[in-house]
């Protein structure tokens, strides 16, 4: 069993084997068949042959026997017997009268004997009744030998009345058993010549067969199963030979078709993953900065509401005791020190007012984006002594909170770039809606920068401005451009879709 499993598990592995089986055994079936066709025709021919060469052999040795037997010459009756028994083909020649004693046989061997018709070798014919017994038939002796037996009935004739009563219509049955064994080792010896002959046959054309798939068709596949097995493993940029147009040929163009895309999308998945690593990079980055921000900005309202703040009302709170100290007393310097008060609480109001816009200016709620843009560009670049011009067109209707919010803080950190960086004499902001889009644009003349630079190197406060200021469109679903160049001052520009609630 387990040489049979092996077999097994090799003729699945080996397609050579596979080859040379479905080869031989069409062949071995189509051989075969013929072999025993042509060797049942030979020796039913054979048989025919030897049938008739029997009656021929009868005919002559019942005339031989006539001929003595009407001379009454029963010592040269014995002596042609004596001759014919030389034949060692034929093994029995008997004359027997019609009861089946025999009378004549070469060297007078068995004369006498009653020959038994119910002996298993006569029973081929003596089963059948006498109308259906044939004349010859094939009869295994008791030595395992097979011999060809011929029974041919004498038939008494009016030459023969002279002995034998004319009312006999047989006067005797000549039986002859005619060696198989000639035939059969004639029959043997070309069976073997037969199955030599298919036999080299079948391997000459397993060679052949085998020559021809492994040049044609067995070479080039085992190269195909290599180069995929190769590929698997990861060496994308292998390919096949395709120069036939047969349907290998075809395979092997397949494959490098399929060998280029699939090295295309590596290549290009690799510049994503490359891409999304810096992306994750930076993002990391612009939310440190983010908290890092948040964090200053809540130390800068802290320190700005102890140091300012705080000292303003402690102030006035000292004025307005000392205010309650002389309005009874001295009326005249109440009255001076409230305008104090006064003046102090302006002073108050306006810092904390300024807090609140750099917090989260309340025009941006009531009016929109437009007039708290305006006025936060008024007062950012005012100190920096940078001339502002705001364009706006078709802003009729108000956006939605979320994209009014984005779009500010958008501006609001440009803005801070121009100040801090650019050098700007000018700034030019435009705020536009058209084909249901928002389209916005920050313009200065200031000293520019590389945006290559900025965008492979996010490590910059400037760098991660820039990219907040994307994150911050692209959650609107909108896109951001920097145009920039050293010298040439930098513009970007922004678009946003308009949700269709928005849309007129």
């Amino acid at each position: 069993m387990p040489l049979v499993r092996l077999a097994l598990d090799f003729t699945r592995r080996s397609l050579r084997l596979k080859v040379t089986l479905g080869v031989v055994l069409p062949l071995v079936l189509i051989l075969g068949t013929f072999t025993t066709i042509e060797y049942s025709r030979r020796r039913e021919a054979m048989l025919t042959n030897l049938s008739f060469l029997a009656s021929q052999t009868s005919r002559v040795i019942e005339n031989g026997i006539q001929h003595e037997m009407i001379s009454r010459n029963r010592e040269g009756l014995q002596h042609m017997l004596d001759a014919i028994g030389e034949d060692k083909t034929l093994r029995i020649v008997y004359l027997l009268d019609t009861n089946g004693r025999v009378v004549f046989a070469p060297e007078a061997k068995n004369v006498g004997q009653q020959l038994d018709n119910r002996d298993p070798t006569c029973q081929p014919c003596h089963r059948l009744s006498a109308e259906e017994r044939p004349e010859s038939v094939v009869v295994t002796l008791p030595d395992e030998q097979r011999v060809f037996r011929s029974m041919n009935p004498i038939e008494n004739q009016p030459k023969c009345q002279g002995c034998h009563s004319p009312e006999q219509r047989l006067i005797g049955i000549l039986l002859t058993d005619i060696s198989m064994a000639p035939l059969e080792s004639s029959l043997a010896a070309d069976l073997r010549e037969d199955i030599l002959w298919w036999v080299g046959t079948i391997l000459t054309t397993v060679i052949i067969v085998n020559l021809a798939m492994s040049r044609l068709v067995i070479r080039r596949l085992e190269s195909v199963a290599q180069t995929l097995s190769r590929f698997g493993r990861g060496q994308l940029g292998l390919r096949l030979s395709a120069d036939s147009p047969d349907e290998i040929g075809e395979l092997s163009a397949a494959f490098n078709r399929m060998g280029q895309r699939i090295q295309s999308e590596e290549v290009e998945n690799r510049a994503l993953s490359e891409n999304l690593r810096h992306e994750s990079i930076q993002r990391y980055r612009l939310l440190k900065r983010l908290i890092t921000i948040q964090e200053e900005e809540r130390k800068r309202v802290a320190r700005d509401l102890h140091d300012d703040l705080g000292q303003d009302l402690a102030g006035l709170a000292v004025s307005v005791e000392a205010a309650e100290r002389l309005i009874d007393d001295q009326p005249q310097q109440a009255h001076v020190q409230l305008q104090r008060i006064r003046a102090l609480l302006a002073e108050t109001t306006d810092r904390a007012y300024d807090m609140i816009l750099s917090l989260r200016p309340s025009a941006l709620d009531d009016l929109g984006l437009v007039p708290a843009l305006r006025t936060h560009a008024e007062r950012v670049l005012k100190d920096a002594q940078i001339k502002l011009e705001l364009e706006a067109q078709h802003l009729t209707r108000r956006l939605p909170p979320e994209i009014e919010t984005a779009l500010f803080r958008t501006y609001q950190e440009a803005l801070n770039n121009v100040v801090r960086h650019s050098g700007a004499k000018s700034v030019h902001l435009k705020l536009a809606t058209r084909d249901r889009l928002f389209e916005g644009e920050i313009a200065d003349d200031g000293r520019g920068f590389d945006v290559h630079d900025f965008q492979s190197n996010g490590n910059s406060a400037r760098g991660l401005g820039l990219l907040g200021m994307q994150e911050r469109v692209g959650q609107c679903g909108g896109t951001l451009e920097v145009v920039s160049q050293v010298g040439g001052g930098t513009r970007i520009q922004i678009t946003v879709p308009i949700p269709e609630a928005q849309r007129e």
